[in-house]
């Protein structure tokens, strides 16, 4: 389970495991969940958004832009999203992120669907909050039902 670039690293776990045939023969990634995942693809006005800018910033020199598969699942240089090591996927995005659209995480959960993976795939869209928004207010009803909604991804078998 990651926030921002903590989910970024989350999705890369699972395909790492998925890449190198799991972690080892004790242990396996049931599940994962990804909070506003700094993830970025293409979209229209993307290169004036902050995480864009930031990217192009931290990047390294050998990888372009939007298509660095460090930050772009969908790029024809990313593994496959088939290979996912996960039996289970919670994909979380908030209406009114400031750094990673919400557009993202739609146009993520259709590469997964399209990728043939097997296991089971949920998005969940929180509706009036910005990035990360249970970081700097914890209390408030919306994330409560999130840890809710958390809870039983994770209690699901």
């Amino acid at each position: 389970m990651g926030d921002s670039a903590s989910g970024n690293i989350v999705y890369h776990m699972a395909m790492r495991a998925g890449r190198e045939g799991g972690i080892n023969e004790n242990v396996a990634i049931n599940g994962s969940i990804l909070i506003c995942p700094y993830l970025l693809v293409p979209l229209e006005n993307v290169e004036q958004n902050t995480s864009y800018k930031n990217w192009i910033i931290i990047s390294p020199q050998s990888e372009v832009a939007l298509h660095s598969p460090m930050i772009n699942p969908l790029d024809e240089k990313a593994p496959y999203l088939s290979e996912l090591d996960c039996s289970k996927m919670l994909l979380c995005f908030t209406e009114k992120d400031e750094y990673i659209p919400k557009e993202i995480g739609v146009q993520f959960v259709e590469g997964v669907k399209e990728s043939g993976w097997k296991g089971n795939l949920q998005y969940i869209e929180v509706e009036g909050e910005g990035h990360c928004f249970q970081l700097t207010n914890p209390k408030t009803e919306k994330f409560q039902d999130l840890i809710k909604r958390f809870a039983s991804f994770i209690q699901l078998k």
